[in-house]
């Protein structure tokens, strides 16, 4: 496992704990249990922690957590603080990554009360070269040349990109 899927496994144990607390004070109000969470990673967060991506491309550190959340508010302040104790910030633009069609989710954990998955590394490779070619010109250009990405090239195409930002 590599240090920065360690880091993340680390932040929502965390926060499978914490919520497990919050549920058993609720149960002793009477009030209603928190639903199982889940957090989808998003952007070069998930090329982090792909074990096979990280191989094939130079990615610039981020502290930056990209993510769409499916927890209630009470759960996003308590992973804010555990993220922030981590040395990590939610990125609050998260839900405006755009997500190409066709992505996958993979699963990485499935705790008792927070599921989190990371979208598959080509389709996060599309939305940065579609949404923010110039901003990821090196990145795109790498994974291109790496070959590893066999369907990169089409669906930068078919949603909007120009190879010409890259070739």
């Amino acid at each position: 496992m590599n240090d920065t899927r360690e880091r993340i496994q680390k932040v929502f144990t965390q926060l499978d704990a914490r919520i497990a607390e919050l549920n058993r004070g609720y149960r002793e109000e009477g009030l209603a249990l928190i639903a199982k969470c889940e957090a989808i990673l998003l952007g070069q967060l998930s090329l982090f922690v792909d074990g096979e991506a990280s191989v094939f491309l130079s990615l610039a550190h981020t502290a930056d957590l990209d993510a769409k959340l499916r927890m209630d508010h009470a759960v996003k302040v308590e992973l804010k603080k555990i993220l922030a104790k981590e040395g990590w910030i939610y990125d609050e633009d998260s839900p405006l990554i755009w997500i190409p069609p066709g992505a996958k989710f993979v699963e990485l954990f499935d705790f008792d009360n927070v599921i989190v998955q990371r979208i598959d590394p080509e389709s996060a490779l599309v939305s940065k070269a579609v949404k923010a070619p110039q901003k990821n010109l090196q990145l795109i250009r790498q994974a291109i040349a790496s070959g590893q990405f066999s369907e990169l090239l089409r669906r930068i195409l078919e949603n909007g990109g120009k190879l010409e930002d890259f070739i």
